[in-house]
C-alpha cells in the first residue's frame, strides 16, 4: 500500500546548537522558494514539516509551501524550554497554523518533539544532552515509567492549549521511549528510527501503534551517509567532534552515501507494507553539516540531510547538491503519486 503522506522534514533554524545558535544562521526568502520547490517538484513530495524555533520563518516557510502544493505539517520547537516557556511557544505557534488554514485546510499542528528530553521538568537534567544521555543508561530505565507520566501530564496541557487556537488536526512526534497517551491527539506521530538493538522487531512493534484506530505517521527517520551509519540511526551524528574551535570528525569513518539511501529505501518499504499512513524522511538539508573533500572535515556524511551543502559565493552563502538518498526517495516517491 503506497503512503498517502510522502514527505520530508524542514528546518528552518532551531536554537540547539551551543549557546543557543539556530542551526539555520543564514535565511533568505530566495533560498527557501528555491529548496521548497526541489522538495515539491524534484523530490515528488507531497507533504512537508516545517520545524524551528523562530515562529516567523515557520510562517514563511509555511506559506511558500502551501502555495507549492504541499501539505503542512507545522512544529515549534524551543529547546531546553521551560514548560511555560514551551506552551507559549506554542500558543504562538497555534496562532499560525490556524491564520494558514484561510489559505489551505492541509495544515496540520505538531505540538512537539520528543519533549521529554528537549523540553525540561520531565527528565532531569540541566540540558538536553544531559537529558538524553541520562535515558541512554540503563541505570535510569527504571524511572521510564515515572518520566512518560510527567510527559502526558504536560502533553495533556499541550493539546489544551493547541486546541483552544487551532482547530485542524494534532499530533506529536514521539521518541522510541515515550508511551504517549494517544487519545488526545487526531494522528500517531513517530520519531521512529531504527538501530541495531531494534532492528529485528523493528515492524512487529510499528504494527502494534494500529491499535490506536489513528493513522500512524512517522514524522522522523534517517541515518548518516558513512558505512555503519545504518545501525546507529539517531545517533549518527554523534561522531562529530564539537568541542574544538572548528568541529570535526573524531575518527577516521568511510563516506557512502548508499548506506543512507539503502537504510531509507528499506524503511520507506516497511511503512509501506504495514499499512503506514505517512512518513517525512529526516531531514532536507543541514547548512550548518556542510560536505568537505577532507574526510575529518566532511561533517554532512555524520548529518542526517539529503542534500549535501557546499561552499557558496558573494549571490549564495551555500550551494546543495542531491545525494544517493535524495534520488532513491524521489524515485519511491514518484511511484507512489
Amino acid at each position: 500500500m503506497s503512503l498517502a503522506r510522502r514527505g520530508v522534514n524542514y528546518d528552518t533554524g532551531t536554537n540547539y546548537l551551543a549557546g543557543g545558535g539556530l542551526s539555520r544562521p543564514v535565511w533568505r526568502h530566495d533560498l527557501v522558494v528555491e529548496e521548497i520547490q526541489a522538495i515539491r517538484h524534484h523530490l515528488r513530495c507531497n507533504a512537508i514539516a516545517i520545524f524551528g524555533t523562530r515562529i516567523d520563518r515557520i510562517e514563511q516557510a509555511a506559506q511558500i509551501a502551501l502555495e507549492h502544493g504541499l501539505e503542512v505539517w507545522l512544529q515549534p520547537r524551543l529547546v531546553d524550554g521551560d514548560q511555560p516557556r514551551t506552551l507559549e511557544h506554542l500558543a504562538h505557534a497555534a496562532d499560525v497554523a490556524e491564520t494558514l488554514r484561510d489559505l489551505s485546510s492541509r495544515v496540520v499542528l505538531n505540538v512537539g518533539c520528543e519533549l521529554s528530553i528537549f523540553s525540561t521538568g520531565i527528565v532531569p537534567g540541566a540540558s538536553h544532552l544531559e537529558r538524553a544521555t541520562r535515558l541512554a543508561s540503563p541505570r535510569f530505565w527504571p524511572m521510564v515509567p515515572w518520566y512518560n507520566r510527567r510527559l502526558n501530564s504536560f502533553l495533556t496541557e499541550a493539546a489544551a492549549v493547541a486546541r483552544s487556537r487551532f482547530t485542524g488536526q494534532l499530533t506529536y512526534s514521539a521518541g522510541l521511549w515515550e508511551r504517549v497517551d494517544w487519545k488526545q491527539f487526531d494522528i500517531v506521530g513517530l520519531d521512529y528510527y531504527r538501530l541495531r538493538y531494534n532492528r529485528a522487531r523493528y515492524a512487529s512493534t510499528l504494527r502494534k501503534f494500529h491499535r490506536h484506530g489513528k493513522p500512524v505517521v512517522i514524522t522522523e527517520f534517517g541515518s548518516g551517509s558513512y558505512r555503519g551509519a545504518a545501525h546507529k540511526g539517531p545517533t549518527s551524528h554523534d561522531i562529530i567532534d564539537t568541542s574544538s574551535p572548528t568541529p570535526q570528525l573524531t575518527g577516521t569513518y568511510v563516506r557512502d552515501e548508499r548506506v543512507q539511501a539503502g537504510q531509507l529505501d528499506e524503511l520507506l518499504g516497511i511503512y509501506e507494507a504495514e499499512n503506514v499512513d505517512g512518513a517525512f524522511v529526516f531531514e532536507f538539508i543541514e547548512p550548518y553539516n556542510p560536505h568537505a573533500s577532507d574526510p575529518r572535515h566532511d561533517l554532512d556524511m555524520a548529518g542526517y540531510g539529503i542534500v549535501k551543502v557546499l561552499p557558496g559565493d558573494a549571490q549564495h552563502p551555500y550551494r546543495w547538491e542531491p545525494k544517493a538518498a535524495f534520488h532513491t526517495i524521489a524515485a519511491r516517491y514518484a511511484r507512489d503519486r
